[in-house]
């Protein structure tokens, strides 16, 4: 479903579910319902939580995830109670759980695995994967507290004064919050692209600093830049001119492919690093046209396969990359940090390993291959 679509459905179901509410709180102020009332005004309310979200912390929620978290408010909210749903099916509620617990884990992870992936915060995927559970969990638990307080207050048993109610509710809120982990974990580690991962891949790319990260503006990035090619290559910044076409032949060829992905591994191997993609030796800003990828989008994807299959999905974390425009042409911009453990690149069925020395980027084999991981990778 193209972008245009996803926005129209969320469109015409947010505005249908806000006018079954709508309805319902007028039916419920006629009649002296209380319960449906404040449901009915709160589900409402939430409904506009995504819209203020994007406002407040211009924070992009994907459309999918904001119907999927529309359709769960009304069904949690207002079928359970106002409709009865509890009562005729006793699965209804623990289905709806689950899908808080889903929900919940996918904010988690949304936001651990930005400040992860932006190396703002340390750890490895399985930390990142155990503290977006953490997360659902405490947050469902939040919500069981507020159903408890609305009960002592308004006595309207909502957990309908059994224990084994609440107990049920967090066991499903946490199994819900386990598959998202489970599934957010193995998009780190595998670079799988299922339903989940994709919303979470998504969600992340559209808010790469998220929650209380500084946001760079565009200029002041483009001049950094700019400032960057001025300096010229050194030990820790190298220019390519293009990702995989060669210049001489005109042709999309493996070497050049196998040139980039070379510095990649040097910087991995040594203390991190900047590539410009799209730079000329010389420093002349050439754009990444030359390439001829139809969109941003796949060049994004055919960089990311190229690190995947020729390094390893595992030190994906380890590299950052984005589209910067300067002087109206799109530079690639890779930033490595230094890998804990010793990294070869797999090309043509061999096992390469490259490390930094100074601006030059040099093969290591044999006993200086040995000598050099036993002193920078003893521990």
């Amino acid at each position: 479903m193209t972008v245009k679509k996803e926005r129209k459905v969320r469109w015409i179901v947010i505005n249908i579910v806000r006018f079954l509410l709508i309805t319902a709180f007028v039916s419920a102020y006629l009649n002296q319902r209380k319960l449906v009332l404040i449901i009915s005004c709160l589900a409402f309310i939430l409904t506009f939580i995504p819209s203020i979200i994007k406002s407040l912390f211009n924070l992009e929620v994907p459309a999918s995830f904001e119907v999927i978290i529309i359709l769960f408010l009304y069904g949690l909210l207002f079928f359970g109670e106002v409709r009865g749903f509890y009562a005729e099916f006793w699965w209804w509620n623990l289905l709806l759980k689950f899908v808080a617990g889903t929900a919940l884990g996918f904010i988690g992870l949304s936001v651990l695995y930005s400040l992860y992936k932006d190396k703002k915060i340390s750890g490895t995927p399985i930390i990142v994967a155990v503290f977006s559970f953490c997360f659902a969990i405490a947050t469902g638990t939040i919500f069981e507290i507020f159903e408890f307080l609305l009960d002592k207050i308004f006595l309207f048993n909502l957990l309908k004064g059994n224990l084994n109610n609440a107990m049920f509710d967090l066991i499903f809120v946490s199994l819900g919050a386990f598959f998202v982990s489970f599934i957010g974990y193995r998009y780190i580690i595998i670079g799988r692209t299922d339903f989940i991962s994709k919303i979470i891949s998504n969600f992340v790319e559209k808010n790469t600093k998220l929650f209380g990260l500084i946001k760079e503006d565009k200029e002041l990035s483009k001049e950094k830049i700019k400032r960057l090619i001025e300096k010229g290559e050194h030990k820790h910044l190298e220019f390519k001119s293009t990702l995989r076409k060669n210049l001489y032949t005109n042709q999309i060829d493996k070497k050049v492919e196998h040139a980039v992905l070379r510095t990649l591994n040097s910087y991995l191997n040594s203390n991190g690093g900047t590539l410009l993609v799209g730079v000329s030796d010389s420093g002349e800003i050439l754009g990444l046209d030359n390439d001829e990828f139809p969109s941003k989008d796949k060049l994004s994807l055919h960089f990311t396969t190229m690190v995947r299959d020729y390094i390893g999905s595992e030190f994906l974390p380890f590299i950052n990359f984005e589209l910067v425009e300067v002087d109206g042409k799109n530079i690639l911009k890779i930033d490595c940090i230094s890998s804990d453990k010793p990294v070869f690149l797999k090309f043509n069925n061999e096992e390469e390993f490259y490390v930094r020395n100074g601006p030059a980027t040099n093969e290591l084999t044999g006993s200086s291959l040995i000598d050099y991981i036993n002193t920078r990778f003893k521990n």
